[in-house]
This record gives C-alpha cells, structure tokens and sequence, in this order.
C-alpha cells in the first residue's frame, strides 16, 4: 500500500509496518483534498484509510470558504438541510474513494477504505438506518465505502442488515468486550444471510473501532475521586487492558468453527481499529497511544498532524497486545477492587459518544442552513 522508498521511511513507519498495523487519517475534509494533503499522505504509504466525521467537516466549512461553490449550487428549497449535508460529504467521499482506490486495488480491498457516517437522529430506527445508509452508498458509488454505524441503540441490527446487503459497515463506539462480541456475532450472522442469497462472503467488509480515549478519561475521573490504594498507579490503564482483551477475543474468532466455515467461502476478517472519537487529540498523545497498542492486522486512525510526527519518530517497542490478556486482567480485577467495572460504564460512554455524534450533526445542519 506504499509508494515511499524504504530508506526513507521512518524506523516507527517501518515497525507499524512489520507487525502489520495500518494507519487511517481520521480528520478528513474538503481542505484535505483542496491543499493537496491527502494524495501525499495516500503517495507516501502513511494513510491507507479516512474517516469523514461531522465534526470535521463543520470545522472547516465555518472557518473557510472549502464548501462555500458546492453550497451555493444545491437548491435551496428543493432539498432539506439533512439532504444538503449527505450531499456536501458524499462528494467528499467520492473524492477520498478515488484517492484511496490505487491502495484498495494494489490490496485486494484489504486497505482504501474511506468510512462515512449518516445522520445519529436515525440510532433508534433500524429500518430508516438501513434506508438512509443504502441510499448515501449508492449516492457516492464507490466500491471502498463503509458506512459508520453506532453499536448502541438499533446499530447492530441495521449492521447486520446492510452487511446481508454487502453494505461495508464500520462499527463505532465500543468501548467494552461485551459490545466488542456482539458486534463480532453481527459480522458473522451479516455474512451468513449474505451467503444464504448466493452472495460472495468476500464482497462482504467491516470494521470495528474501539475508542480507548473516552475509555481512559471516563475510568480516569473516576479513579481521581477513589480512595483505593491502586488508583493512581491504575490511572491510563483501561484503555489498553480492554484493547487486549479484545483482541484476545478477536483471535478467538477466528479460531472458531464458524469462521472457519465463513473463511472457506471466502471471507475476510473483520478488522479492529483503535481510535479516540470526536476527540481531536495532540500528536503527542495520539502517538503515545499508537505505542501502547500495537497488535497484527489492527488499524489507528490519527489526526494528520500525528501522522506528520510519525513520520519523524524513531520507533516503538513492537506488538503490546497478543498474549497479554492475563495482564489486562488484573488490570481489570484491580479496577473492579477500586470500584470501578468497566463493562458497566460501556452504556453511559455509548450515549456520550451518541450525544458528541448529535451536537456535531446539528452543528453542521445549522451552517448549511445558514449557508
């Protein structure tokens, strides 16, 4: 997936290359491809994936004039705010489709995608999810395109549905194993139906983000107010505990005799990408998280100055997740001592998460309308 000459390649790119993880720029927008910024990410190997968030795109669109011409040229009355903005970043997810698509065919659809989400009022609505999700795909028309669906509420079941459709689907917001399981078991029912109608399992693709930023700061706050005489040394350990054992259960699916009868026909992995969502995170602190979790086949998606500093970094201390399960937990049982279960904050972060999806869609809602 890269153009750039080994030799000039950093030693962290080199390692994040060898143990097999993939980096995602995870603030797209229209200035991305106006300055020129995404093709040179894409030219020189450091991104092999975007993530087109709202919040992104408000930034931007109230602070340049990046989507003022496309703006002025969708009708006003003849089309609803909600209609307007699914039409402002489909055309950003064609363009970054384009960009990325060298990679997803030189890969074999194994990287170049680009994920795009639809409008979080629809959460509750499995069936309008699924409505909405198909048209925005068909809307852009590209063949490396995951639509970004929340585990909570209805997520899971309008997954299930659009992956049956061959729909990409990138799960977001989960924050524990438990969801992580659930979202597994959607991907393998997904890929069943799938095949059932005579579908080929290997047009069938999704993801799963885990957010271990709102994870560390939730368990954090808490661990700040507690008593227990572990809490500060547990401080920013909940994040990489829960990672590891994820892919613990990662590596258990596909150890299992259903997928390997779905891998027989043909299907892919569903992979794991770690993330800090709606979040803008410092270089320094994306890297820094980048290096406590690091595990075969998994994606990071990083702000594009992260990635600029990656590029400068010297290296990390290579895979941090596989066969570390039996210390997450402790980590886990330590946590639990402290008064803490972090299974049980997975509700209250999914909603918070939920919530940061809403304000930043009614933020770019109200500057569409706003014009």
């Amino acid at each position: 997936m890269t153009t750039r000459p080994r030799s000039k390649r950093s030693g962290a790119l080199d390692q994040l290359a060898a143990e097999g993880v993939g980096l995602w720029l995870d603030d797209y927008h229209r200035g991305r491809l106006a300055d020129g910024s995404l093709e040179r990410l894409v030219a020189d190997g450091l991104v092999g994936g975007v993530i087109s968030r709202p919040a992104a795109v408000a930034r931007v669109m109230s602070g340049t004039t990046a989507y003022r011409d496309q703006l002025n040229r969708l009708p006003d009355a003849a089309s609803s705010a909600e209609e307007r903005v699914y039409a402002l970043i489909a055309e950003d997810a064609r363009a970054a489709c384009a960009a990325l698509e060298p990679v997803f065919r030189a890969t074999g659809g194994m990287h170049g995608w680009v994920s795009l989400g639809i409008a979080p009022r629809l959460a509750a609505d499995a069936k309008a999810t699924v409505d909405h999700s198909r048209r925005l795909a068909k809307a852009v028309g590209r063949p490396n395109l995951l639509i970004r669906i929340p585990v909570s509420g209805q997520g899971l079941a309008a997954a299930g549905d659009l992956l049956a459709h061959r729909v990409g689907v990138h799960v977001t917001s989960v924050f524990s194993v438990q969801r992580y399981a659930q979202a597994v078991d959607t991907y393998f029912r997904g890929l069943e139906r799938a095949l059932a109608d005579g579908h080929a399992a290997s047009g069938v693709t999704s993801l799963v983000s885990l957010d271990t930023g709102h994870l560390n700061a939730r368990v954090d706050a808490l661990l700040d107010g507690s008593t227990a005489p572990c809490a500060a040394e547990l401080r920013g350990q909940a994040g990489v505990a829960t990672a590891r054992l994820v892919y613990r259960r990662y590596e258990e699916s596909l150890g299992c005799s259903r997928w390997r009868s779905l891998v027989a026909d043909g299907a892919r992995p569903q992979r794991l990408l770690w993330t800090s969502e709606n979040a803008p995170e410092s270089p320094r602190t994306a890297l820094d998280r980048v290096g406590r979790i690091i595990a075969w086949m998994t994606l990071h998606a990083l702000p594009q100055a992260a990635l600029e500093a990656l590029d400068r970094r010297e290296g990390f201390h290579g895979d941090t997740l596989s066969g570390e399960h039996g210390s997450a937990r402790r980590v886990m049982d330590a946590l639990g001592r402290a008064g803490i279960v972090v299974d049980s904050l997975a509700h209250d972060l999914e909603a918070a998460a939920a919530e940061r999806e809403r304000a930043a869609w009614d933020e770019l809602l109200a500057l569409v309308q706003a014009g």
